[in-house]
């Protein structure tokens, strides 16, 4: 993690801290999203976490854009889970985009055929994912939604 990024996450642990926010209201980016996803959908660096637990000292990392498959992703913050697999580990979610809704797939390259499960996550929704895909998570997308 670079020097500018730790001190773009003390800044916001503090300002978190200061406004009397959740813990979920945390630090900067360490995950990256994928190339691949087409240029409308991509997000700034701060809009979605994703948690390993439930914990207040759970691991998070944050995504911005689609990602096909989170094989080889890890939680990259301290904490509970950190430096374990993103894949089929993430217990909740936050959304802080204004303008973008996440949907968290439980298979890989966006896919929700048939009966497959998935979790919408809409602009400010902070919460544990449901039954479907909580520790069964495999890809995710943004979409627009005003």
């Amino acid at each position: 993690m670079t020097t500018a990024r730790r001190m773009v996450g003390s800044l916001a642990v503090a300002a978190a801290l200061v406004a009397g926010t959740t813990v979920l209201a945390t630090a900067p980016a360490s995950a990256q999203a994928d190339a691949s996803a087409p240029a409308q959908t991509q997000r700034a660096d701060w809009d979605g976490n994703i948690y390993y637990s439930a914990s207040s000292n759970s691991s998070w990392s944050k995504y911005a854009g689609w990602v096909n498959d989170f094989a080889g992703h890890t939680f990259a913050a301290g904490g509970e889970g950190s430096g374990r697999l993103v894949k089929n580990n993430v217990n909740r979610a936050w959304n802080n985009d204004a303008h973008y809704a996440a949907r968290i797939y439980y298979n890989e390259n966006q896919n929700a055929s048939g009966s497959a499960p998935y979790d919408d996550f809409y602009p400010g929704n902070a919460r544990q994912l449901n039954n479907g895909v909580r520790n069964n998570n495999a890809s995710m997308s943004w979409w627009y939604v005003g």
